[in-house]
């Protein structure tokens, strides 16, 4: 498949499946294409790979949440 995305949810479980249709607009894109490289890599690259990518949104879900319900300095750096 093309295109896969991987979604993490409360629950700690998470999920590769293809993007979304609407992602709520004030939420960052999830990566896609976590499997692209996949074919020509070492698996160990290319769980890093999903790593960064999965990483890189979490962090930026925690940033927006973090401006959206007013955290301070010290609740912001805690938080990330």
């Amino acid at each position: 498949k093309e295109n896969l995305c991987l979604y993490g949810f409360p629950n700690e479980e998470w999920k590769v499946d293809l993007p979304a249709e609407e992602i709520p607009p004030e939420l960052p894109e999830p990566s896609l294409g976590i499997n692209f490289a996949r074919p020509g890599m070492r698996k160990t690259d290319w769980l890093s790979l999903v790593a960064a990518h999965s990483d890189s949104w979490l962090c930026g879900v925690a940033f927006y949440y973090g401006g959206e319900f007013g955290f301070n300095k010290s609740d912001r750096y805690f938080m990330f």
